[in-house]
């Protein structure tokens, strides 16, 4: 899929409004399977990860935040937001053909937008994200459970707030992208850390962050319902995430049919 990323990387540049950029990306890879990677410390269990990736030329490559280490140019797909972010030194890109996607929080966004352009950090696509005051948590995605939220980036420049980033924007980004067949690979969904980063110094989450993720697993299970009625063909990889059992587990890229 590099080779089309990098074409339509070139015809985002030449196009000045979010907008238009969003709707050049409707159903660009309708045929290809979408593969999120997610910093969760599982990620660093699979082995060969970059070499599996790259021998499948039906896949297209979401990668977040940090998981973008792992992969590196591989990534079709750079979805990021300025959380735990560098603004000096942003991320070390091998190139810059993958499409880099951020997310601000629509209370911080001039902010946020001023700590991306330091750097300044690539960027070709950036959307607000609703969260409070403007949304109450019980307004989440994650908490709600109306994962119709997802297709909002389909006919706005916005999302809402996830609170996961793997809701707020690698799902929608890959729905918008035409995706029928969706893997997660590191998404750990538990109360323990949620980044290999954080797992390397010993991080350990708040009451906040573990009632968060409690939330988050209680509603997989219309997730899952929810993917069912789409006709999405949902998966994930991972021996943490303490996700709603229907939801298909396997062990490798090689499991994703051809």
């Amino acid at each position: 899929m590099r080779n089309r990323t990098k074409e339509l990387s070139k015809q985002i540049q030449e196009l000045e409004f979010v907008e238009d950029r969003l709707k050049l990306l409707h159903d660009t890879y309708s045929d290809c399977k979408a593969v999120i990677l997610a910093p969760g410390p599982s990620l660093n269990d699979y082995e060969n990860l970059r070499e599996d990736l790259e021998s499948r030329d039906d896949l297209v490559v979401l990668s977040i935040k940090q998981a973008y280490d792992k992969v590196g140019s591989i990534t079709d797909f750079h979805i990021v937001n300025t959380y735990n972010f560098d603004k000096y030194n942003g991320y070390d890109y091998e190139s810059l053909d993958s499409i880099i996607f951020y997310g601000l929080s629509e209370s911080y966004a001039q902010d946020q937008l001023e700590k991306i352009q330091i750097k300044p950090s690539p960027c070709d696509i950036y959307v607000l994200v609703k969260n409070p005051p403007y949304i109450s948590y019980e307004e989440s995605i994650h908490k709600s459970g109306n994962f119709d939220l997802f297709n909002l980036l389909k006919n706005e420049n916005r999302t809402q707030w996830g609170t996961s980033i793997l809701y707020e924007q690698a799902i929608p980004m890959a729905l918008l992208l035409g995706c029928k067949d969706i893997t997660t690979i590191g998404w750990d969904l538990t109360t323990g850390v949620h980044s290999y980063k954080d797992d390397e110094v010993g991080f350990t989450p708040n009451k906040e962050e573990i009632e968060k993720t409690n939330d988050s697993i209680v509603t997989t299970k219309e997730l899952h319902e929810w993917f069912e009625k789409e006709g999405i063909d949902f998966k994930i990889i991972s021996d943490e995430n303490k996700a709603y059992d229907k939801i298909k587990r396997i062990k490798s890229i090689n499991d994703i049919k051809v």
